[in-house]
């Protein structure tokens, strides 16, 4: 296994189908060829190949051939992965610095080898180096790609991440005009009803803390318009839009609150809550949101069916 810490982490080539040289890619030492579909040929050790996966090491191997050249020929295993994808698959394997893809869909493709080879390690490893990406892989921008791609793949895991992130925009036709065509429909449905199903469960938790589960501190300050108002106003915000979970529209309903107040009531000290008392409020606030999203199946397959 490679033993580089996860900060260890190699730019892919400019061109990332260019195989980046290492020697450990033609081990004086190898005892076996892996071959990609598009030709390439990685002669490496067997025991590594073998420790990361027990599918290669039962693989068919095909008997070295006689060969006048003065170089002995090795026992070989063809692969369906591209030389690219492999040399990143082996780069997490061999003892050398790890090797990311540079696109979103080649990186989907270097989950779904591991995953194919059953290498249950390499794929936590991969998803280690992923989560220290910068900017992350799966954020606004590449929500939706992400997600689509981890439904085309079987990848739970991405697709749970990629659908919270789509909950950080509005979810409505217009919002996603420039996505209809680049997403398949079957994945903007079934995101669709993953947020159809949140925002049901989050109007009745939301409404019963709404009620009952606002921090005294947040309501105790001297408001003519009455705090409970604006705190009510946001809560409601959300159950309409998940989007506005977020620490700085909380401010700036806040904000608003307090510059309104200053014009139309006579006392109102609501910009003065204590921050412990914020804190206090917007933990409560977030536990809610956070149990709400870990109780809502993203299994688009299971939400279709369940909603139908």
């Amino acid at each position: 296994m490679s033993t580089y810490s996860v900060s260890e982490v190699f730019s892919p080539p400019s061109n990332f189908d260019e195989i980046p040289k290492n020697p450990l890619f033609d081990d004086p030492d190898a005892d076996i060829i892996l071959r990609s579909c598009d030709h390439r040929e990685f002669r490496v050790l067997k025991l590594y190949i073998i420790r990361a996966s027990p599918v290669l090491r039962e693989a068919p191997i095909r008997p070295s051939s006689p060969t006048a050249s003065t170089t002995p020929s090795l026992p070989s295993v063809q692969l369906s992965d591209s030389g690219a994808i492999l040399s990143s698959l082996l780069s997490f394997i061999l003892p050398m610095p790890y090797v990311l893809p540079s696109t979103i869909e080649q990186t989907m493709l270097l989950l779904s080898a591991a995953q194919k080879y059953q290498m249950v390690f390499i794929m936590s490893s991969i998803r280690a180096v992923i989560a220290l990406q910068n900017p992350p892989f799966i954020r606004q921008e590449t929500a939706l790609r992400v997600y689509s791609l981890a439904q085309t793949h079987g990848f739970r895991q991405e697709a749970l991440h990629a659908a919270r992130a789509t909950l950080t925009f509005s979810f409505t036709l217009e919002d996603l005009e420039d996505e209809i065509g680049a997403t398949p429909l079957v994945d903007l449905h079934g995101l669709w009803k993953y947020h159809h199903r949140l925002q049901t469960y989050l109007e009745d938790d939301l409404t019963a803390f709404r009620t009952t589960a606002i921090p005294s501190e947040m309501t105790d300050q001297l408001c003519s318009g009455g705090t409970l108002t604006w705190l009510r106003e946001y809560i409601e915000s959300i159950m309409e839009s998940p989007a506005l979970f977020d620490i700085t529209e909380f401010h700036m309903s806040l904000l608003r609150h307090a510059r309104a107040s200053r014009h139309e009531y006579d006392e109102c000290e609501c910009a003065n809550i204590p921050s412990r008392a914020i804190r206090a409020f917007w933990m409560a606030l977030t536990n809610v949101v956070h149990d709400c999203m870990s109780r809502v199946s993203i299994n688009v397959y299971e939400i279709y069916i369940d909603n139908s």
